[in-house]
């Protein structure tokens, strides 16, 4: 029931949070924000919800997968409401 009414809460605001995402990554297109090259591929998991909607079980699977393919996966969390802003090596 909660989770319908945040859904009926939020549903008028979608078509400006989609607008606001396309401003965004044509932003990244022209240039206008700043992009870094990688020098392995990454793979990301998440989404603005937390707990309860499987992150951990598809990195686990996601890990599990690229191993099995003779992958080597790294996992790098910042932890349950991390907010860490220092660049930490790895």
């Amino acid at each position: 029931m909660e989770t319908k009414l945040l859904f009926m809460l939020g549903r008028p605001f979608a078509p400006l949070y989609g607008a606001l995402m396309r401003i965004r990554e044509g932003c990244y297109r022209c240039g206008l924000f700043k992009t870094e090259q990688l020098p392995v591929p990454v793979i990301s998991v998440g989404n603005l919800t937390l707990g309860g909607t499987g992150k951990t079980p598809m990195v686990q699977y996601l890990a599990r997968l690229l191993l099995e393919h003779g992958y080597k996966p790294a996992v790098i969390s910042r932890g349950y409401g991390g907010s860490t802003r220092k660049a930490v090596n790895v």
